[in-house]
C-alpha cells in the first residue's frame, strides 16, 4: 500500500516512530533540541534509503545508549568516568556515530538498496552501541580496568582512555549483538552470517578503539575523533564482508 508517491505505508509507519524517537531525546534530555532534529534528519535518510528496517537498529543505539548513559550516573561521577554535560549529546555527538550510516542512507537513495550498504550501516551502528556500551557499563562492574601500554598491561581508573574491564567488554559484544539483532529482526539484514558480521564488526571496531585510545595517535584524534574511527572501522568491515559475499548489489 502506498500514502504517497514512493512512499508505502511501512515506510510512513517508520518516519512517525522516528519523529516520536527525536521528540522522545529531546524531551527526555538525553540530546538537545538542535542534535534530535540532526537524529530525525538521519533516520529520516536511511528509512528512505535502505528501507524501514532501517529504523530499529537506529533506535536501540540512541535510545539504548541514552539510557545506558543515565544508568549508575552517581557510580560513574564518584569514578571521574561520567560523560559531561549530564550525559547530553550534542550534534558533535550525531554527526560522530551517525555521520556514516548517513550516508549509506543517501548511498541506498542515490544506487539503491543492496544487502550490502544494508550490512555497513548495521555493523556502523553496532560498532558505535559497542563503543559507548563498554565505556558506559565498564565502571558499573566490581572488576578493575586495564590499558594497554606498549608490550605491557597495567591496571588504569575506570574512565581513562582506552581503559577496558571484563565486565566492560561484555557489555560491548551484548551491544553490538543487539544492534545485530535488532537489524535482523526487522529484515534490513538476513542470515546468521549478516547477523554475527555485524556483531564481529561492531566489538572488534570499539576494541581496537580501546587499543589506539591511550597511544600518541589516539590522543591526537582525541575523542570526537576516535567515535569517528569506530564508525569508520565497523562500517568498513561490514561493507569488505558484503562485498565479498555479495558485490555491491
Amino acid at each position: 500500500m502506498t500514502v504517497l508517491p514512493g512512499i508505502t505505508t511501512p515506510t510512513a509507519i517508520a518516519l512517525i516512530l522516528a519523529a516520536g524517537g527525536a521528540g522522545l531525546v529531546a524531551v527526555t534530555g538525553q540530546g538537545t533540541r538542535v542534535s534530535a532534529a540532526v537524529g530525525f534528519v538521519v533516520a529520516a535518510i536511511a528509512i528512505l534509503g535502505l528501507g524501514p528496517g532501517a529504523l530499529p537498529p537506529l533506535a536501540l543505539f540512541v535510545l539504548g545508549g541514552g539510557a545506558l548513559t543515565r544508568l549508575g550516573r552517581a557510580v560513574k561521577a564518584d569514578a571521574g568516568a561520567a560523560e559531561g554535560n549530564s550525559g547530553r549529546r550534542g550534534v558533535r555527538h550525531v554527526a560522530a556515530k551517525l555521520g556514516i550510516p548517513a550516508i549509506l542512507g543517501l548511498a541506498g537513495l542515490v544506487i539503491g538498496r543492496s544487502p550490502t550498504l544494508s550490512l555497513g550501516y548495521a555493523s556502523a551502528l553496532a560498532g558505535a552501541l559497542a563503543d559507548t556500551a563498554g565505556t558506559e557499563v565498564g565502571p558499573l562492574g566490581r572488576g578493575a580496568a586495564f590499558q594497554a601500554k606498549g608490550f605491557q598491561i597495567v591496571r588504569v581508573p575506570h574512565g581513562t582512555p582506552g581503559a577496558v574491564s571484563g565486565t566492560g567488554l561484555a557489555a560491548a559484544l551484548l551491544g553490538a549483538a543487539a544492534v545485530a539483532g535488532g537489524a535482523a529482526f526487522s529484515g534490513l539484514i538476513a542470515g546468521p552470517w549478516a547477523c554475527g558480521m555485524t556483531t564481529v564488526a561492531g566489538f572488534g571496531a570499539a576494541f581496537v578503539e580501546s587499543v589506539v585510545a591511550p597511544t600518541p595517535w589516539g590522543q591526537t584524534l582525541g575523542h570526537f575523533g576516535r567515535n569517528v574511527m569506530v564508525s569508520v572501522l565497523s562500517t568498513s568491515a561490514g561493507i569488505a564482508a558484503g562485498f565479498a559475499r555479495w558485490g555491491i548489489r
